[in-house]
């Protein structure tokens, strides 16, 4: 007695050329939104370390200025490196406080952006993936009932071959859009963080410059 065994690739080499096109979509969107999760986890991670540094140093430190002179020799600040030493340096010449506080506001905003970057193929492929998977399916089950209509006799072993190469599109596309979606809300979850600790201290900062003005 022959039993049925799943075998992923010989489905892909039976299946029709639309459910192979649909696998093959599905698996580049994989790849691609895992090299991007990857990525994106490496870059928050670092972000974070890099807050946590320089806060610790900032706060051990007394003297703005001298602060301001060892990030000046910097040749690449970044996060809150850079909202501080634009503040300071908006600050000493301008003696204004808004003014410090518009350009630490648009450096932040600029932040947020090079954070959110990528997310929006993230955010589209957790959405469209099962989609595209149920296609795969639905094209799949269409050609298989198309098929039994030419046969007199019709039995499991004929039906299941076809009936499982459909529904690996659809297992393809949850596969690709679940991490795609569990990546997507730990990053805006975490920007969120982030663009709050800037936020919080450029206010901290403006509060410290107030007390020279």
């Amino acid at each position: 007695m022959n039993s049925f065994e799943l075998d992923i690739f010989s489905l892909f080499l039976q299946a029709s050329f639309v459910v192979q096109l649909v696998m093959i979509i599905l698996l580049f969107a994989s790849v691609s939104s895992w090299w991007v999760i990857f990525e994106r986890w490496t870059t928050l991670s670092r972000t974070k370390k890099d807050i946590f540094n320089f806060e610790k140093y900032f706060w051990s430190q007394k003297e703005l200025d001298n602060v301001f002179k060892n990030i000046s020799k910097k040749h690449k600040k970044i996060g809150l490196e850079q909202i501080f030493f634009v503040g300071f340096e908006e600050f000493n010449k301008s003696k204004s406080l808004n003014d410090a506080k518009k350009v630490m506001d648009i450096t932040i905003s600029r932040h947020e952006q090079v954070l959110e970057n990528k997310l929006s193929f993230l955010s589209t492929v957790a959405s469209v993936s099962p989609f595209i998977g149920l296609f795969g399916t639905v094209w799949g089950i269409m050609n298989a009932f198309g098929g039994l209509a030419q046969l007199t006799q019709v039995s499991i072993t004929v039906v299941a071959p076809g009936i499982s190469e459909a529904l690996v599109a659809t297992a393809l596309g949850l596969f690709t859009a679940i991490p795609a979606l569990i990546s997507y809300n730990w990053n805006v979850s975490n920007i969120d963080k982030i663009l709050k600790n800037y936020l919080n201290f450029s206010e901290e900062l403006l509060i410290i410059l107030s007390r020279k003005n």
